[in-house]
């Protein structure tokens, strides 16, 4: 298992995140990465001068950018499609991606807001079929749903509880 002191974060999807911690951040969207290096958001979530200080990050729309990593935070939209059901091929399309890049002892932690049981249901198998590894053995999965409403100015993520789960006790 890594330690918080060993983790090296790839995060994969620009959500609404901000910290400062050495963390790579991936979007498969090139056109949003543009727009971040030259400091416009258009989720509005992020001040100017916040992001700013975040553009020391190192932003990419290569995935091999990203194999340095070894704690991967999926946080790509699940939107509703014509039929009012859940869209989860930007996720699945980053599950093959961090499956790709998954090494022993890696984790892999979801935070795209999905159906009870999607974890087990769609990303695992994904991710055991892209690496040759197998769930809980060589790998580990965490799940912490986004809990923000872009646009409300009253309800910010900070002041927002977090639900956290983790296919082991470790994790």
């Amino acid at each position: 298992m890594i330690s918080v002191e060993q983790a090296e974060l790839g995060i994969i999807g620009l959500g609404y995140d901000k910290n400062s911690l050495p963390i790579d951040w991936l979007d498969f969207d090139a056109r949003r990465i543009a727009d971040l290096r030259v400091g416009h958001d258009d989720t509005l979530e992020v001040a100017p001068e916040q992001l700013a200080q975040a553009l020391r990050l190192a932003l990419t729309d290569r995935v091999d950018d990203l194999k340095r990593c070894n704690v991967y935070i999926v946080t790509v939209p699940t939107p509703l499609d014509r039929y009012k059901r859940p869209d989860l091929s930007l996720l699945e399309t980053a599950c093959r991606a961090v499956g790709a890049l998954l090494e022993q002892g890696n984790v892999a932690v979801f935070e795209s807001t999905v159906y009870p049981g999607a974890t087990e249901e769609v990303c695992v198998p994904i991710l055991e079929s892209a690496s040759g590894l197998v769930c809980n053995r060589d790998f580990f999965v965490g799940y912490s749903p986004e809990r923000i409403n872009p646009g409300d100015r009253e309800h910010r993520v900070t002041a927002i509880r977090k639900v956290t789960a983790g296919s082991t006790p470790e994790t």
